[in-house]
């Protein structure tokens, strides 16, 4: 998180990279929050706005931004977005809540990432082929029937997130 005091020393050594490596061998891609506010029926910008001030105001200027929110940015969101970041507005990426996280590949292509990524750091690639990608995310979806009961004994159980690792893992495997 931008402003906390333990990720100072992983963002100068971004930015020293970024220097090091010169403008056409480096990207940042930043991550921020777009909320959306039930009560205004709005997203709103400004914690993204805030959020990409600090970053240049540490010497970091963002190439892309993954901009989380539950729906889609509209397209003057994705302009307001850019003019107050100094970001291309095709640079501004909706990164919308999926139901797995494996269907953000598949998301980021839709919106053109790969591209940018490619564009901005001069590198050739063709079209890819992500049928197979398409049959994971079917299979995580869609999982076959049958059930295995697989018991973990530990000491923070009732915690939801405690063994989240596990979890995640035996459901990676069973794709």
């Amino acid at each position: 998180t931008v402003g906390d005091i333990e990720s100072l020393p992983f963002l100068e050594a971004v930015r020293q990279l970024k220097v090091e490596a010169g403008p056409e061998n480096a990207l940042s891609i930043h991550v921020t929050l777009v909320p959306y506010i039930d009560t205004a029926g709005e997203l709103k910008t400004k914690p993204t706005q805030h959020s990409v001030k600090q970053m240049r105001e540490i010497g970091i200027q963002p190439d892309i931004l993954l901009c989380r929110t539950k729906t889609p940015l509209s397209r003057a969101t994705k302009d307001k977005i850019a003019l107050f970041s100094n970001v291309r507005v095709e640079a501004v990426i909706s990164a919308i809540d999926v139901s797995c996280i494996y269907e953000l590949p598949l998301h980021f292509h839709a919106e053109g990432v790969d591209e940018l990524i490619c564009e901005r750091l001069n590198i050739w690639s063709r079209s890819p082929d992500l049928a197979a990608w398409h049959r994971i995310v079917d299979r995580f979806k869609k999982p076959a029937r049958g059930t295995v009961k697989i018991g973990v004994v530990g000491k923070y159980v009732h915690l939801r997130d405690a063994y989240k690792s596990l979890h995640e893992s035996l459901v990676h495997g069973a794709l």
